[in-house]
């Protein structure tokens, strides 16, 4: 019986996948299983309804006005068709996760290091940016700036706390 590269693939996959498993509720210490994370499934979800993080956004206008701060909360329509086809759904899926994945780095970043130099949080920042771009005409934005809340969950108090303000963005046309 030959096996070809794909069953490999897929039984070293299905090996990691075991011993995510295993795992699972452990932080991950190490620098290429910490990169892998993005392939094995996330069962915290599971675990109970604890604090959620959320992104939100606010702009500076060009009247030095802010605006409310405003919630990212990814919610894609529905149709028969995205049973087959649903790219937009999926990248607002990962936006949030990537969201999650900043609230957890946060957690375990050594007091030394800046959150600035996360992945995590460079992407969150163009999410930030596209995100109010989308809601407010670009030519009326002087700055943004966005922060990351951690809401309660159910059954839990009803306060939220922030866990993470950026630094006023000046640069709303810079992509970095």
């Amino acid at each position: 019986m030959v096996f070809g590269v794909s069953t490999f693939i897929l039984a070293l996959y299905l090996a990691l996948l075991v011993l995510a498993l295993i795992g699972r509720g452990q932080n991950l210490t190490s620098r290429w299983l910490f990169l892998l994370r993005g392939f094995f499934p996330s069962w915290r979800f599971f675990d109970s309804p604890g604090y959620q993080p959320r992104l939100y956004v606010r702009a500076l206008m060009t009247n030095d006005q802010w605006t409310d701060w405003v919630q990212f909360l990814p919610r894609a329509s529905f149709k028969l068709s995205d049973l087959f086809f649903n790219p937009e759904n999926n990248l607002q899926m990962t936006e949030q996760t990537l969201i999650d994945h900043l609230s957890l780095d946060l957690q375990v970043i050594p007091e030394s290091q800046s959150a600035k130099t996360l992945v995590s949080y460079m992407l969150t920042e163009k999410i930030a940016r596209a995100f109010i771009i989308r809601h407010i005409n670009e030519s009326n934005i002087k700055a943004y700036q966005f922060e990351i809340r951690m809401l309660p969950g159910l059954n839990l108090d009803e306060s939220e706390s922030v866990i993470l303000v950026s630094p006023i963005i000046n640069e709303i046309n810079h992509v970095s």
